[in-house]
């Protein structure tokens, strides 16, 4: 048994840390066994292959470019679950502070995958959304660069960033790049951007009832004088002073809870939209209900 509280074992604040890191990497594994069959081939009844039907005549390669959406939310996910694993790895009083800033990157991957793949979506709707993701992905790593003095590097991805744009004008004429200061105003062929604070704040409200997740994971992530105090232990002993980071189990379940439920949740969207086999998923959902809790109190009896 690990403490949550202090790093020692205590009955009244221990949390078996172990038994939920082994659902976290369980959950891992499962989403490994449906990533093997994400390249088979499309049913004729998946809403991937149902939207390529449904393009205007000038949509070149309709069904390729439905299997380009689907192939990049898969990469999210299996980015999502790679910080899960990382997160099931933390030890004990560690996941006081490192946890949240994981858990929000994590967040942030499945929020992109519920923009991209959102049943809400109309099918030109999310072709745009496709188009702005990868626009904004090349041009961040374009700024990135520029800022670091690689000036070719940036010249590279400026051109792939044009390319892409490019790609977009085919199915939307009208489309052009947005303004620096203005990424949250932008939209392509009438589908409005979503941003990182937006789309998780979505995600955790649709998915989980949560509202606000992005902000509230962001006040633990960003420096904070007041959160690093609230998760201080202060201990005198022989007229020293002792300060140590402690998590309240409860706290530390919900954070867990968390992370695997947006995982399991960003995952069933791409086995929504490919038609997938939801076996291995189901399962784990069925052997982990504690990791799908989203109230951060523990579940009556719990340690």
């Amino acid at each position: 048994m690990v403490s949550m509280k202090d790093g020692r074992e205590s009955d009244e604040r221990s949390i078996s840390y172990e038994d939920l890191a082994e659902g976290m990497l369980e959950l891992a594994s499962a989403w490994d066994a449906v990533a093997a069959h994400c390249g088979d081939a499309t049913p004729a009844t998946s809403r991937c292959a149902h939207e390529a039907g449904l393009f205007p005549p000038g949509v070149e390669a309709p069904q390729e470019l439905t299997r380009a959406i689907a192939q990049d939310a898969v990469v999210y996910v299996t980015a999502a679950v790679q910080h899960l694993r990382a997160l099931a790895r933390l030890l004990g009083p560690e996941i006081v502070i490192a946890g949240w800033s994981l858990t929000r990157s994590l967040e942030e991957y499945c929020g992109r995958t519920s923009w991209l793949l959102s049943p809400d979506a109309t099918p030109l709707g999310r072709v745009a959304r496709f188009y702005m993701e990868r626009v904004v992905s090349l041009h961040m790593a374009k700024t990135a660069e520029t800022h670091l003095g690689n000036r070719e590097r940036a010249k590279t991805l400026k051109g792939m960033r044009t390319a892409v744009l490019g790609q977009a004008r085919q199915v939307f004429p009208d489309a052009e790049m947005f303004k620096a200061d203005e990424l949250n105003n932008w939209a392509i062929g009438g589908e409005p951007y979503s941003g990182l604070r937006k789309a998780v704040n979505d995600f955790g409200q649709a998915q989980m009832g949560a509202r606000g997740l992005y902000d509230m994971l962001s006040t633990f992530t960003h420096p904070s004088l007041y959160q690093l105090g609230a998760q201080t232990q202060v201990t005198e002993l022989d007229d020293r002073r002792y300060h140590r980071f402690t998590a309240e189990p409860g706290v530390v379940r919900w954070q867990l809870a968390a992370a695997s439920g947006s995982v399991y949740r960003a995952a069933k969207h791409v086995i929504s939209y490919l038609e997938l086999d939801d076996a291995p998923l189901e399962q784990w959902a069925d052997c982990h209900p504690a990791l799908l809790r989203w109230s951060p109190e523990p579940e009556d009896g719990a340690a």
